[in-house]
């Protein structure tokens, strides 16, 4: 199965709204432009998508409009799936800091548990991806290497953008 990982930032991959400030509007039109751009050319038949839920997306839009529709689901876990997990408390209390140079974004640091949730992404994933042997997955940039590699190492093809992440906004 051939895997495309894009990096994104959870407030941009919301679709668009009246309300949105020039910046935020202008970045999830180029999120939107890279998806229209590339989701044929890699003839992506299945989108998943680490989101907030019950929330409308930029890629979940673009499979809807798509013809033949691309299946698209939220791999994001619940509050109830984090606590059966014991990973709740972790994530809720992850450290972080702020980006000395700028000190207008914040630094997220890697927890061990950030490794559940990764494996927890890849096998709904798997799971429900079917047939398709070309797959989109959108993911906070925080797990698209860890994520990338556990799919090569499962065999998988992978490709990854962070294209909209000029500066890493964790360590």
């Amino acid at each position: 199965m051939d895997f495309w990982i894009v990096a994104i930032d959870h407030k941009l991959q919301l679709a668009k709204r009246v309300n949105d400030l020039p910046k935020t509007a202008a970045l999830k039109e180029q999120l939107e432009a890279i998806l229209k751009e590339e989701i044929p050319k890699r003839h992506v038949r299945f989108i998943a998508e680490e989101s907030k839920i019950g929330e409308v997306t930029i890629a979940a839009a673009i499979g809807d409009a798509s013809d033949p529709k691309i299946p698209w689901v939220n791999i994001s876990m619940s509050d109830t799936e984090r606590a059966a997990a014991g990973i709740a408390q972790a994530l809720d209390s992850r450290p972080g800091h702020p980006d000395h140079e700028t000190m207008q974004i914040w630094i997220e640091c890697r927890i061990p548990e950030d490794e559940i949730r990764e494996d927890f992404f890849i096998e709904r994933t798997l799971r429900q991806a079917g047939d398709a042997q070309s797959v989109l997955m959108l993911l906070g940039d925080l797990h698209v290497d860890a994520v990338g590699e556990k799919l090569n190492q499962l065999g998988h093809r992978v490709s990854t953008n962070h294209d909209l992440f000029p500066v890493r906004r964790w360590e």
